[in-house]
């Protein structure tokens, strides 16, 4: 991300336009980006699990609401939008929704064995990625959609 956010910076002297907009972890009716592989590996090992306390937050989006904010976000000179509609999704709460799908326990795991557990699903499995779109709504004139009218 600080990669990025320099670039934009280092454009913005130059006749080169950039933009920066965060994604949550997007999803359809098909595919739930980072969900899918997690409701694999439960499927795998016979327990849904999360780390620790389980209390780290996931944003999200649907694939259909997120392509509003792009095209809006090329209009306005400022970068750096954050296009969720779901906020402070709790890591408990993802793995508690997949143990009920699956009908297979959920558990706890200490942050030393998620690579054990997770595998390289590890890198995602426990860290806090809060976003909001709080700010992008009213800049970009973009409200999300509900989830259940897709």
């Amino acid at each position: 991300m600080a990669q990025s956010a320099q670039s934009i910076r280092n454009n913005r002297r130059s006749d080169v336009g950039s933009k920066r907009q965060r994604l949550g972890q997007v999803h359809n009716t098909v595919k739930q980006g980072l969900i899918t592989p997690f409701v694999q590996l439960a499927t795998k090992k016979g327990v849904s699990a999360y780390v620790g306390n389980g209390l780290n937050r996931w944003a999200a989006g649907c694939v259909s609401d997120n392509a509003r904010p792009y095209c809006l976000a090329l209009d306005k000179s400022e970068a750096g939008y954050h296009a969720v509609g779901e906020e402070d999704v709790l890591a408990k709460d993802i793995a508690t929704v997949i143990s009920h799908g699956l009908k297979v326990p959920v558990v706890s795991i200490p942050a030393d064995e998620a690579k054990t557990n997770f595998g390289w699903l590890s890198i995602f499995a426990g860290v806090d990625l809060p976003a909001s779109s709080a700010r992008t709504q009213p800049v970009l004139g973009w409200l999300r959609m509900d989830p259940d009218s897709f």
